[in-house]
């Protein structure tokens, strides 16, 4: 029987309040039984307690540390080296996946080997994970603008490369036009990902829209 593994990678700066719910969310992913998860966690640089809630699970994931804050990019591209699975997932540290995402997303790369990614729509959800509004990726734009919870092949990095370390916002938009441009997709329009606003990412708005506006510049988009 073949077995399929599905590395789920976390990236973390400074989200301790957070990181117990996104690591317990991958820790209940409910498997098909010719299917495996690895849990990479990325600890890019933090100065708060993200280390020491981490290392609570230091038996069930594998745990990476920048000694310094590298950016969202780096930490990712991190994973990445460090991943052994056939299909790869990113998740921020602040969010959280749907217990059956791992089961439905990666059976359909299994059973459609046509297929190079797969994603989903997302909830937008508040500090305790109340769901809020479901956002519909429906269009691509839409799926440029929330780069993380794509199930990819890990094939597709083989071409592509990573996440560009050049951009310190936006790295998941340029790197999901590049996929976009070169691999096929499918969309599924159930919410399976979960993710929190709140200010930090309000803050970094403007800092995206002027990295965004470098990657569209950069693809003639």
């Amino acid at each position: 029987m073949i077995k399929y593994k599905t590395s789920i990678i976390i990236t973390n700066y400074n989200r301790a309040k957070f990181i117990d719910r996104a690591i317990r969310s991958c820790l209940d992913q409910l498997l098909f039984f010719n299917t495996e998860t690895e849990i990479i966690v990325v600890d890019d640089g933090s100065t708060d307690e993200s280390e020491r809630i981490i290392n609570m699970f230091k038996e069930s994931v594998i745990f990476l540390k920048h000694n310094q804050n590298r950016g969202v990019a780096a930490a990712s591209n991190t994973g990445l080296a460090r991943s052994t699975g056939d299909f790869v997932i990113r998740l921020d540290a602040d969010d959280f996946l749907n217990k059956m995402a791992i089961y439905i997303m990666s059976n359909i790369l299994i059973e459609n080997p046509n297929i190079d990614y797969v994603y989903t729509d997302h909830f937008r959800v508040n500090e305790i994970g109340f769901k809020e509004k479901r956002v519909q990726l429906n269009t691509m734009e839409m799926l440029y603008e929330h780069g993380a919870g794509v199930l990819f092949r890990k094939t597709i990095f083989n071409t592509i490369k990573g996440y560009d370390e050049r951009l310190k916002n936006c790295e998941d938009y340029d790197l999901l036009v590049r996929v976009t441009s070169k691999y096929k997709g499918f969309y599924l329009p159930i919410g399976l990902y979960r993710y929190y606003i709140h200010g930090d990412n309000l803050t970094l708005k403007t800092e995206r829209e002027h990295y965004k506006k470098i990657v569209r510049e950069r693809y003639g988009l």
